[in-house]
């Protein structure tokens, strides 16, 4: 179970002159109200049923939210159980004719508040993405502006892709850029993903491309670890290159202790040397202490070996602890 993390982001979007003139319709249907305001729309085929959960003893179990809380999360991973779940419930708190806070859930998922709220019906799809989009442009301040993009990429409506691509453009800054970047692959498929393995691979800024590389390996609906590994060996950063092993190393993924092992006999820079041992560190179920010990036992670099030792030492492991023993025999 994954909490989806908060982002704050906006960017300038062009519609077509019809969207713009029912995206006023709906900016005005809003503002008429006080309160919570709800509507609803066709929910985005990958973007799971957005709800807030909780886990006990293992298993995840939806809670319902809170519209009125100040902690806020909704997590995403878990699919519809009803063939009525596809539907999103887009919800916007107005205050003093502004909104103040916006929600996206899945139209299933519970939810409660101390005031009513009110329901809009016929919103087309298109128009409730372009309105959440000026509303983040405006960026009054609110600390849950993020909630806007997450609204937007949980859309069935293909303007909610083009959306996201000019919030992850070049240009922009960079905390908007990631934002759109996080929901793309979190919410938008195949096409999200390979949207995010372009930047990856072409944006100039390299820490947009760490960024992007820690979105693919998030990705856990689909098999994105070869997308992660081949940017480990091949882009032009060092930094990004040892983030990517790293990474590589949280997909819980059988090829990754052979893979950094591979990476390490390659791999020119010590810097990158040294990020790529600690990654092992970061295998599971003893992996790792088994990986570091093959470059204690293999031809490695002084400095390999040095490291490799030093994780062994932190580890506490039984394996680690019987590698040590017999050393020091």
């Amino acid at each position: 179970m994954r909490l989806l993390s908060r982002f704050v982001c906006c960017v300038s979007l062009l519609l077509p002159a019809a969207a713009a003139t029912a995206d006023d319709d709906l900016a005005r249907r809003i503002a008429a109200n006080d309160g919570w305001v709800q509507w609803q729309v066709p929910l985005a085929p990958d973007a799971g049923e957005p709800c807030c959960y909780e886990v006990r003893r293992g298993a995840a179990g939806r809670r319902g939210c809170d519209l009125d809380g100040r902690q806020w999360s909704v997590d995403d991973a878990v699919p519809a159980v009803t063939a009525g779940a596809r539907e999103l419930a887009v919800y916007a708190h107005v205050k003093a004719g502004q909104v103040d806070a916006i929600r996206a859930l899945s139209a299933s998922c519970p939810v409660s508040s101390a005031g009513a709220v009110t329901r809009l019906d016929g919103v087309d799809p298109a128009a409730s993405v372009a309105w959440l989009a000026a509303e983040t442009r405006r960026d009054r301040g609110r600390k849950d502006d993020d909630d806007g993009i997450a609204a937007i990429a949980f859309h069935a409506a293909p303007a909610a892709m083009a959306a996201l691509r000019e919030f992850a453009a070049a240009g922009g800054p960079r905390g908007r850029r990631e934002a759109a970047l996080f929901w793309m692959g979190q919410a938008r498929g195949i096409e999200g993903v390979e949207a995010v393995e372009r930047v990856a691979h072409e944006d100039a800024d390299a820490k947009i491309r760490n960024h992007a590389v820690f979105v693919l390996s998030q990705a856990e609906k689909l098999d994105t670890y070869p997308r992660v590994l081949a940017i480990a060996a091949g882009d032009r950063s060092g930094e990004v290159r040892g983030q990517a092993l790293f990474w590589l190393a949280q997909m819980e993924d059988a090829r990754a202790a052979a893979d950094i092992v591979a990476a390490l006999r390659r791999e020119t820079e010590a810097s990158v040397r040294e990020q790529a041992v600690f990654a092992l560190t970061q295998l599971p179920d003893e992996q790792g202490d088994k990986a570091l010990i093959g470059l204690m036992r293999g031809d490695y670099p002084r400095e390999v070996k040095q490291k490799a030792l030093f994780w062994l030492g932190q580890s506490g492991s039984d394996t680690a602890l019987a590698f040590l023993d017999e050393t020091l025999r």
